[in-house]
């Protein structure tokens, strides 16, 4: 065997190792990321309920088709829980670590504001587990209205013809 051809076999045989480890950290890490989630919901649940929230409901989804040209794709929409203090009822979004001391950041707000209008529910609340904060989120959406905005400069010309129209007729330069 020449040395070129141990060289590849070498080549094939780190490649192949190193792929495998990256996959089976990739996994590991997967598990651990699950094992994390699962406890902090526990947790959160707990947490929630010595709050004087009562649990409604644990990972309830949601089914939703999104179209696409006419084309159905069917998904769901997942929440953590779904709770209720008195007459109101929340969605609750369990978070940990870095992500969850923002939670009006952008890739957050995105996914409460699914929540929110999916769920229609009185609020949602984003329960950092880490430092056991509760932070209660509400959408006042003022919706664009583009019918209003662009009715109004045809009113306006419109009554400005009116108005020269008459002024032209009143002084003798249409007759």
């Amino acid at each position: 065997m020449l040395p070129i051809d141990i060289l590849i076999i070498g080549i094939i045989i780190g490649a192949f190792l190193l792929y495998n480890s990256i996959k089976m950290w990739r996994s590991h890490s997967a598990r651990r990321r699950v094992l994390k989630a699962g406890k902090a919901e526990a947790a959160a649940r707990k947490f929630l309920e010595s709050e004087g929230y009562s649990v409604l409901a644990v990972q309830e989804r949601v089914p939703i088709i999104t179209k696409v040209n006419g084309k159905a794709n069917r998904s769901h929409i997942q929440a953590d829980l779904i709770v209720q203090k008195g007459k109101e009822v929340f969605v609750v979004d369990v978070k940990t670590g870095d992500v969850a001391q923002r939670p009006a950041s952008p890739e957050n707000r995105r996914q409460l504001l699914e929540y929110y209008l999916v769920y229609r529910t009185d609020g949602v609340l984003v329960l950092d587990m880490d430092s056991k904060k509760l932070y209660r989120m509400e959408f006042d959406i003022d919706y664009p209205s583009t019918h209003v905005t662009s009715l109004i400069p045809c009113l306006l010309s419109f009554c400005a013809g009116i108005v020269i129209t008459l002024i032209l007729f009143k002084g003798g330069y249409l007759s």
